[in-house]
């Protein structure tokens, strides 16, 4: 099973030319189970995206789960994308900051596997106040349904040294930390490098349950500019990709 993630930047910095080119990745990646986050509800941007890249495989459909923010009249949210049979679905409010978590429950060669996919909130910068609670709660919702192993995919906006990423790896590991030893730098991209101001970061990440899958490849995806523009990449972020097989 293939598992991918990607922080969409929902319509700002130039949407309409970044959307050729996460059709192109996603459609290169030919992942399961995508994750999206800052997703943006208004133009229906993952039913668009699935669309685009549904047209160029018929024959593998996606399937598009979307779960906007709470709060009052919401703009933003995440999606799950799914080729894998969804035969459940839950939506989980995170405390603070209006943010969701989203799971899907999928069956791959006749087993279950849970996956969820979640945006943690961004504030505050000083310290992981809200972030680990949400992380926290995210967890005890994950693990109250400890029948089949768990994914986690998503934009925690959180260091690897952070206390959320430390409540996350207590239960999950990182896949690509897996196999290569270290985490990836996921954040900026050329598309918004010119007006950052601070460190290269690593703040998206896909967990994995090792206790029932096995992490066979992780690597960094959306990677890819322009041809002709330099500073033309798919998102503000670069996205990931695993593959996991279930253990026996």
């Amino acid at each position: 099973m293939k598992i991918a993630t990607l922080n969409l930047r929902h319509n700002q910095d130039r949407w309409e030319d970044r959307f050729p080119l996460v059709v192109d990745t996603l459609s290169r990646e030919q992942a399961d189970v995508v994750g999206l986050q800052e997703v943006y509800l208004p133009i229906q941007q993952a039913q668009r995206i699935a669309e685009a890249v549904n047209a160029r495989e018929p024959a593998r459909q996606y399937t598009v789960y979307v779960e906007p923010k709470w709060g009052p009249q919401p703009v933003e949210g995440v999606a799950l994308l799914s080729r894998l049979p969804i035969l459940d679905q839950e939506r989980l409010e995170l405390p603070e900051g209006e943010r969701v978590a989203q799971r899907i429950t999928v069956e791959v060669d006749g087993q279950r596997v849970h996956i969820a996919n979640t945006h943690l909130h961004h504030r505050p910068i000083e310290d992981e106040s809200i972030r680990l609670a949400q992380m926290q709660a995210l967890l005890d919702w994950m693990f109250s349904r400890a029948d089949s192993g768990w994914v986690l995919t998503g934009d925690m906006n959180a260091l690897p040294e952070s206390t959320t990423i430390a409540a996350a790896e207590a239960r999950l590991n990182s896949a690509y930390f897996t196999l290569h030893r270290q985490h990836p730098i996921t954040f900026p991209t050329p598309l918004v490098a010119d007006r950052w101001e601070g460190p290269d970061l690593c703040i998206d990440y896909i967990f994995c349950d090792a206790a029932r899958l096995q992490v066979q490849e992780a690597r960094m995806i959306a990677d890819q500019g322009h041809a002709d523009d330099p500073n033309l990449y798919p998102s503000d972020h670069f996205g990931l990709a695993a593959e996991v097989t279930i253990i026996a």
